[in-house]
């Protein structure tokens, strides 16, 4: 609240610490003294304090008229001549002193309202600070900023699409920023209130939100090392001056986002430097269809030597006032595999580091208590990169218990890893236990995600993923899954038309018009089957031309904007059709397009 002191010599400090405690810390004599309160003030209400300096007596804390804390001390006050008294914030730059990672020294704030501070000369009797107080009779409702929801966009489904924007939270932080108005962006979709946000507060990592505002991440890359302060990921880059997020594609068919991101360190410096300064990069490609799933691609731009990466924590990120229990089940997360198999994670007890079940797992589904759960599914291929060998998709749990050696505060509040350095905070540093749940906070179920690379080459890894929202059970997802991993074979059956390849990377089948002015119609079959399902397969034309498709399947025309959905990507080679499907089946379709 008041810093007047000099290294912890001369003056006085009067302040509230990271739990609530008040603190009064000043100079006597020869010694410094600091006096902190038992019980913390609450959040969010009007609370007098007060503290008293009698010499060569004691000195007092007082907190709605009634002492706290006090402690005897000798000797008379040693003033700080020089220098200034700052209100609000601490005088001079500190280290984090708490049970966490730490970085180098920063400034803290007052995040609250300060009203009628006074500073007297003379020491005031507790009768003085009662009848002070007294003559208040009646406190307005405190004045502060809404906080208490993570900014979307506007509540509800509707058309299917991407949207820049600014996405506001509370003045005092969207002060902050020097942005335009555009940016942010989000994904709307027509069958659900689910959104997919890229916001500043996140550094711009993508979180689905369910319709009852729960936040979710599949995280991002993120890399350590001895020349690294904390760790190295875009979380880090809390100005966001190397993140930033793109729209490439948005067409009635499907949305594509770039989000570009340094590894940097908590000091916004790069690490793993190669021969050129560079540093590691990553390119990550959000490829979003209208029912909620697509392809995560991330490209990682990396140095030499190579090292080893975190690509997957799954994270839910909470508003201030939310507890973990509140919005998730405690058998938090149900790993399948492709025969069906499910086996469920909880969080009533300490869980093991390891998640071996089911036996090649390959799909991670989270029971967050809404609808619509996120979930993401891997190739279940054997695993050999850097990060380790395995025989399938490693999956490694996080829970506070895992901490309790090192960094935790004790007792913690949570059975879940629970922090609150990210989002929002504009603090360095990569750790910071939540006591209480102050601010916008994140708890991690999952860390060290390992899968196989989907292309190396001698400087750039590529993995991909499938990922969304679902209503439906965990186990239902194994049908989607082979639907991506073992998609039918397309026959073309149209001269005019070559290629048929699918394409995980695109979650869509791949085509070319040989002569773009053919009027000719585009024929195929997908042989769809149980072990190939179909579900809302997308196809893309490339060379179609300007012209709009009308779509047969097996002799029936669908409608265009329900049944299916349609549109032209423009590039210098020409205009591609983008076309997506909505249709489930395990037996063979033939498929027709016309111009």
């Amino acid at each position: 609240m008041v810093d007047c002191s000099y290294e912890r010599l001369k003056g006085f400090f009067f302040g509230i610490g990271p739990e609530g405690h008040v603190g009064f810390k000043t100079a006597a004599g020869n010694t410094w003294h600091e006096l902190i309160t038992d019980i913390s003030i609450p959040l969010r209400e009007w609370t007098h304090v007060a503290a008293v300096f009698e010499a060569g007596n004691k000195i007092t804390v007082f907190i709605n008229g009634a002492e706290s804390a006090s402690v005897e001390i000798t000797g008379n006050f040693v003033p700080q001549w020089d220098g200034s008294l700052t209100i609000g914030r601490n005088k001079e730059p500190q280290t984090w002193h708490e049970p966490q990672f730490t970085t180098d020294s920063a400034y803290f704030f007052l995040d609250g309202i300060l009203d009628e501070i006074r500073i007297s000369g003379t020491s005031k009797t507790v009768e003085e600070i009662s009848t002070g107080l007294a003559s208040v009779k009646e406190l307005p409702v405190p004045a502060l900023s809404h906080r208490d929801f993570l900014p979307k966009g506007p509540a509800g489904s509707g058309s299917f699409g991407a949207f820049y924007t600014r996405l506001n939270y509370y003045k005092e932080w969207d002060d902050l920023w020097r942005v335009s108005e555009v940016p942010d962006l989000f994904v709307r979709f027509e069958q659900s209130p689910v959104q997919l946000v890229f916001w500043r507060g996140t550094s711009f990592n993508p979180c689905w939100v369910t319709e009852n505002d729960i936040w979710y991440t599949n995280e991002w890359l993120e890399t350590w090392g001895s020349d690294v302060v904390s760790c190295a990921e875009p979380i880090m880059d809390r100005h966001c001056r190397y993140s930033h997020v793109r729209l490439i594609e948005n067409t009635d068919a499907r949305v594509v986002i770039h989000w570009r991101y340094a590894l940097s360190d908590a000091l916004y410096d790069f690490v793993a430097l190669s021969d050129d300064g560079r540093g590691e990069w990553c390119d990550e490609f959000h490829i979003i269809y209208p029912d909620q799933v697509g392809v995560r691609k991330m490209e990682l731009h990396f140095s030499r030597p190579e090292r080893r990466h975190d690509w997957v924590e799954q994270i839910v990120v909470l508003p201030p006032g939310k507890y973990p229990e509140d919005v998730i089940e405690r058998e938090s997360i149900s790993l399948v595999n492709m025969s069906g198999e499910v086996q469920k994670y909880s969080w009533d007890k300490e869980p093991e580091i390891p998640m071996p079940e089911p036996e090649g797992a390959n799909m991670s589904y989270v029971h967050l208590k809404s609808t619509y759960r996120p979930f993401f599914i891997l190739p279940p291929d054997p695993v050999e990169t850097v990060e380790g060998t395995w025989d399938s998709p490693y999956f490694r749990s996080y829970a506070s218990h895992m901490a309790s050696t090192r960094y935790r505060p004790d007792p913690v509040p949570s059975a879940y890893g629970w922090w609150d350095h990210w989002p929002v905070a504009q603090i360095p540093g990569d750790g910071r236990w939540v006591i209480t749940p102050d601010r916008p906070s994140h708890f991690n179920l999952t860390t060290f995600v390992q899968w196989k690379d989907y292309e190396y080459t001698d400087r750039k890894r590529t993995r991909i993923m499938l990922q969304g929202m679902t209503d439906k059970k965990a186990g239902e997802l194994v049908p989607l899954a082979r639907s991506w991993l073992h998609a039918p074979n397309m026959k073309i059956t149209s001269e005019s038309y070559r290629g048929g390849i699918y394409d995980q990377s695109e979650r869509a089948y791949l085509l070319e018009a040989m002569d773009p002015t053919t009027a000719t119609p585009c024929s195929f079959v997908l042989e769809a089957s149980e072990d190939s399902p179909l579900i809302n397969p997308a196809i893309i034309i490339k060379n179609w031309g300007s012209q709009p498709a009308s779509c047969n399947i097996n002799g029936l025309p669908l409608t265009d904007g329900k049944e299916f959905r349609q549109g032209i990507r423009k590039g210098t080679d020409g205009e591609d059709l983008i076309l997506w499907i909505k249709l489930e089946e395990e037996k063979p379709v033939n498929i027709k397009l016309n111009k």
